[in-house]
């Protein structure tokens, strides 16, 4: 629950650190599949809420769908980044 706790904050400094400690080894088995889908998900929304678009594509490709997949949220967010960028004609790749 600290996992997502962080991204709440809307710190993306700590969300990035919590995820590099998360990725260590094999504690991402802590969380069932249930908390783990939901801890992507709200990782991505702050990432759509606080990186550069590029960043933000980056990770959605390395995420989606081997780490989990977007919820309705999830693609809002994305939509909402790629309009604020002014990116919208990458809207047929991500789909």
């Amino acid at each position: 629950t600290v996992l997502l706790q962080c991204c709440d904050l809307k710190d993306i400094k700590l969300a990035y650190r919590l995820n590099k400690a998360m990725e260590k080894g094999d504690n991402w088995k802590f969380l069932d599949v249930d908390r783990l889908n939901a801890y992507w998900s709200k990782f991505f929304s702050l990432l759509c809420m606080m990186e550069q678009i590029d960043v933000v594509l980056k990770w959605y490709k390395e995420m989606s769908p081997s780490l989990f997949y977007p919820t309705p949220k999830n693609i809002l967010d994305l939509l909402q980044a790629l309009d604020a960028a002014n990116h919208l004609e990458v809207i047929p790749s991500v789909w």
